[in-house]
């Protein structure tokens, strides 16, 4: 019964202690110095430029939750579902002339919800990897003056922070960052191929194929050899789905070469 009786004793004391004493005794020794100096990431200054960031994020996370859940207990609802559903799973994308339904199925939210995410995701890491590489550095200024305009992200971040990763191979020789560099362009080749499987639809590539199959069956000797069974492209939903891929890996890859390459070239 004392036993209690003193626990509790000293439990007052703890929240009657002054907050300093408090922080010292739960461990984080230095607490209040990292609540007041501007010189780390505890708690930051916001400006403009967080401001807009900050509803970047929100828009970005609602938008995908609200294409998610449109997708999950809506997907049906549109009024051209019967005509989907009489073509079939490999639906025509190609307009109202052939159906016009390639955009209201749970697939196509799925799919549309990712572009979302990589989106958010990336203003994410964006934001905090500029903030913290101009804390780190003392000038948190040129965050706060680039980061309200497109072109202060484009020039100030991403264009005077990829030089180092740019060079780390060239004519001259190299450094221990050009296997980032490499892997900065790899990144670069696997994004800009997804585009040629999300924007070319299949009535492209089906006729580009039917062509060079007609070509063939009409060139002396070529014609010898003979497909038995005629080449069908990708369908829209194998394309997507393809090129979804190349986009979501391809900016993995070239962010991730940049972001440990851009920091390490500045702070070793």
């Amino acid at each position: 019964m004392a036993r209690r009786h003193m626990g509790s004793i000293y439990s007052y004391l703890q929240r009657m202690a002054p907050l300093s004493m408090r922080v010292e005794a739960y461990g984080c020794p230095d607490g209040l110095n990292a609540v007041n100096e501007n010189s780390n990431s505890l708690f930051l200054t916001i400006g403009p430029g967080d401001f807009l960031v900050h509803h970047a994020i929100a828009l970005g996370l609602h938008t995908t939750t609200l294409i998610l859940v449109k997708g999950a207990l809506d997907a049906r609802g549109s009024k051209l579902m019967p005509d989907k559903k009489d073509f079939g799973y490999s639906f025509p994308c190609d307009g109202p002339g052939r159906g016009g339904t390639c955009d209201i199925s749970a697939w196509d939210a799925f799919y549309l919800a990712v572009f979302w995410m990589l989106n958010t995701i990336g203003w994410v890491t964006f934001y905090w990897h500029w903030k913290h590489i101009t804390l780190w550095q003392g000038n948190v200024s040129q965050f706060n003056e680039s980061s309200t305009y497109l072109m202060g992200w484009l020039r100030d971040y991403l264009w005077l922070n990829s030089s180092q990763l740019i060079n780390g191979y060239n004519p001259f020789g190299m450094n221990s960052l050009s296997v980032w560099a490499w892997m900065f362009l790899f990144g670069h080749l696997v994004w800009a191929t997804g585009f040629m499987f999300l924007i070319s639809w299949r009535g492209y590539w089906q006729e580009l194929i039917e062509t060079l199959a007609w070509a063939h069956e009409r060139t002396p000797l070529a014609n010898l050899i003979r497909w038995r069974d005629k080449p069908v492209a990708l369908s829209i939903v194998q394309a997507r789905l393809v090129g979804l891929a190349h986009f979501s890996v391809g900016y993995i890859f070239t962010y991730a070469a940049f972001l440990i390459a851009s920091t390490s070239g500045k702070f070793g």
